[in-house]
């Protein structure tokens, strides 16, 4: 049973990402890449929602 639309796959003994895209293709991220992604749509998202642009952010991660 799939329960994500990605796989995580051995790069040099370090953990990638392994997801399909557009016409079957398939891409494969790094962790710090996948991250930058989902901060860089949190910014655009925050930018829309207040309507001005976002110049410094604090993010927390609980330990």
């Amino acid at each position: 049973m799939k329960l994500v639309p990605y796989k995580i796959v051995n790069r040099d003994g370090k953990p990638y990402i392994q997801v399909k895209i557009k016409d079957g293709e398939t891409k494969v991220f790094s962790p710090e890449e996948i991250s930058a992604m989902i901060l860089t749509k949190m910014k655009e998202t925050a930018e829309a929602f207040l309507g001005k642009k976002i110049k410094d952010a604090v993010v927390t991660v609980p330990g």
